[in-house]
């Protein structure tokens, strides 16, 4: 058993949808969560950019008692977790677009950086939404005022129905439900869920399990007290509660 630190790493508020999925399956860890709000969005910078930030903040991060990070981010996930990940001391579980699972028509949306990384086919379609997650941030305590309409438009997405909605930002967990009246899909996936499934097969597996009476999450960084006010305000009732996804 080891009673170390779980930390989330996100720009800003996207990596709250892996600490829900987490928190959900590990019911007696301890969570550090540090979003770089300031720094946000990580989807419009540039790969240099990005791998400087992540070291930065992992070396933050590290100065804690922390077993393992979340790159609870698909860009910094799928851009730079590689070039990370072998000077890192812990394990690094990043988040990325789930593949499996698709059916007939699949829309994928997530931002530039990432849409780059992704390969179209008959049945898949990329589609960057460069503002959506910036949008996301300024409107997250009036979700209802993001437009995603708009961005759809600005990113020619075709008006029709779509089998697979893919969410290739963590961000976007937070207007789903836009998502979900706007295409009319057989279903949406993201993969926070799978990220969540691997981080407690490992803790299991290398006897690394809390077993706490409860999860706790702790806020560090220059925007601890933003993200613990979101927290308590929006994301809290939604780990137990009814928005389950």
């Amino acid at each position: 058993m080891d009673n170390g630190y779980i930390a989330v790493l996100d720009s800003g508020i996207g990596g709250f949808s892996c600490l829900i999925e987490a928190a959900r399956l590990l019911q007696g860890e301890r969570f550090l969560y540090f979003g770089d709000n300031k720094n946000a969005p990580y989807g419009n910078r540039k790969k240099g950019e990005l791998y400087y930030l992540a070291r930065k903040n992992l070396s933050f991060i590290l100065s804690y008692n922390v077993k393992a990070v979340i790159i609870g981010c698909n860009t910094l996930s799928m851009a730079v977790l590689p070039l990370i990940a072998p000077a890192c001391k812990v394990p690094l579980f990043g988040v990325y677009p789930p593949m499996m699972g698709k059916r007939g028509k699949t829309f994928l949306f997530a931002t530039p950086l990432t849409c780059a990384k992704i390969k179209e086919s008959e049945d898949l379609r990329v589609f960057p939404l460069k503002n959506l997650a910036a949008d996301i941030e300024k409107n997250k305590y009036q979700l209802k005022g993001v437009d995603l309409q708009s961005h759809l438009t600005q990113a020619e997405v075709p008006t029709i129905k779509a089998d697979t909605v893919i969410l290739g930002c963590t961000h976007y967990f937070f207007v789903k439900n836009q998502f979900i009246d706007h295409f009319c899909p057989r279903k949406v996936i993201s993969g926070e869920k799978l990220t969540a499934i691997k981080l407690k097969n490992y803790l299991r597996e290398n006897g690394l399990t809390s077993k706490n009476k409860e999860f706790t999450v702790d806020f560090i960084g220059e925007n601890s007290e933003e993200n613990f006010i979101f927290y308590n305000s929006v994301v809290k009732n939604m780990i137990f509660g009814s928005e389950k996804s």
